[in-house]
């Protein structure tokens, strides 16, 4: 995705031009070969003063190399050619190749990746029928996020997100020949084959299924949710779990100060809400992040409130669902019971993918950034999801 930023400020430009001080990047005798970006953006500088960014490529971005020196390097990304850092980059073997079109490809059959609606317009709002899992359709065209698509002779609309190609979604998440991968470099992945829709950031070394390869596409699973990025950024995972499942004992000990909101959230989290003890952290991340634990306090000019900053209409919701189920809306009980009512009757997505991750250090990981996406919805959101997901796995989940 190409993303054009503004002129950056003059002190900023002077330490990127002095990264750029010296001579172009000189071709050299291997020529150019092919890199993926390894920082979570990457920008692109123009040749010609004032050397303003291009584009901003993500992580798992592959790019050729034309020519470089030192720190710089020249590299094309499509119609786009410019100044990258070296240092963002990671060169790939001479088997990778560039990443594929994001053009949807109409005419062609395609399998429902997930279970899905079919409206008679391309509309949420119309009446629909639903599909299962793994049913073929033939794509007639796209449009927007909805492709027209017929089957057994009547023609409907879904969500091009819901589709994968046939060659890739044929390989299932319960078959034997899944392979496990763990990732090379911190990547990204992504809703859809081609490289759109929802992104979701992992680390360096994080344990993935290999369900299918398609291209230089691959199709991979965890905690049964389905996603597609690079093969390049992958390997074979030869070695055992690093992180052994915490006993059921283990999961339930409560390893903050008896006394502290935090004590009590996590109970609560734990025990009424029956979380496992990964769940249970990557909530208790984001809930620090938003309030450090504090009830009673205001954010966003006043428009946000308590532990999980509920903003605007959810503040009033929380306030008015409190005062009518007898609760003080100012304390950690009450703000605790209402999560419990909220997750499951507006966010019931998260309230499920919550419940089904691993009890390990990565499931932590992986509660604390999807609660944060898709439930606090911060500004920045891929950066601050990245960061809680790291503070739930890193910092909460080892405790004792």
């Amino acid at each position: 995705m190409r993303m054009i930023y503004p002129p950056v400020k003059r002190l900023i430009l002077m330490l990127v031009l002095a990264l750029f001080m010296t001579a172009l990047p000189q071709a050299t005798a291997e020529g150019s070969f092919d890199a993926i970006v390894t920082v979570e953006a990457m920008n692109v500088y123009a040749q010609a003063k004032p050397h303003n960014v291009l584009a901003t490529l993500p992580l798992g971005t592959v790019v050729t190399v034309q020519k470089w020196s030192g720190k710089a390097a020249l590299v094309l990304y499509g119609n786009i050619s410019g100044i990258a850092r070296v240092s963002d980059m990671s060169r790939l073997t001479a088997t990778a190749a560039p990443t594929p079109t994001a053009t949807p490809v109409t005419g062609q059959t395609m399998v429902t990746n997930r279970q899905t609606r079919v409206y008679i317009r391309p509309s949420a709002s119309s009446r629909f029928v639903t599909l299962d899992t793994g049913v073929s359709v033939q794509v007639l065209s796209i449009s927007g996020n909805y492709a027209q698509i017929s089957m057994n002779g009547k023609v409907g609309y879904t969500l091009y997100s819901h589709l994968s190609p046939s060659s890739v979604t044929t390989a299932a998440p319960a078959q034997t020949t899944s392979i496990p991968v763990v990732t090379l470099v911190e990547a990204q992945i992504y809703e859809n084959p081609n490289y759109s829709g929802e992104a979701v950031t992992v680390r360096k070394g994080y344990k993935l299924t290999l369900l299918a390869v398609d291209g230089e596409v691959a199709m991979v699973t965890r905690n049964g949710m389905i996603g597609y990025l690079p093969f390049a950024c992958l390997k074979k995972d030869n070695a055992p779990e690093a992180t052994p499942t915490p006993s059921e004992s283990q999961s339930k000990a409560n390893p903050f100060p008896s006394g502290s909101n935090e004590h009590i959230i996590y109970a609560f989290l734990i025990g009424d809400m029956k979380l496992n003890r990964a769940a249970a952290m990557g909530v208790m991340a984001n809930i620090y992040w938003e309030s450090g634990y504090k009830a009673v306090i205001d954010g966003d000019g006043g428009t946000s409130y308590g532990l999980c900053q509920w903003h605007a209409g959810r503040k009033t919701r929380l306030i008015n669902w409190c005062t009518e189920n007898g609760l003080d809306y100012n304390s950690v009980e009450g703000q605790m019971k209402f999560l419990q009512y909220e997750l499951p009757n507006f966010y019931p997505s998260v309230d499920s993918y919550i419940r089904q991750v691993e009890n390990t250090a990565d499931g932590a990981y992986d509660a604390a950034y999807y609660f944060c996406f898709n439930f606090e919805a911060p500004a920045n959101r891929t950066a601050q999801s990245t960061k809680r997901g790291n503070y739930a796995r890193d910092t909460l989940f080892p405790k004792k």
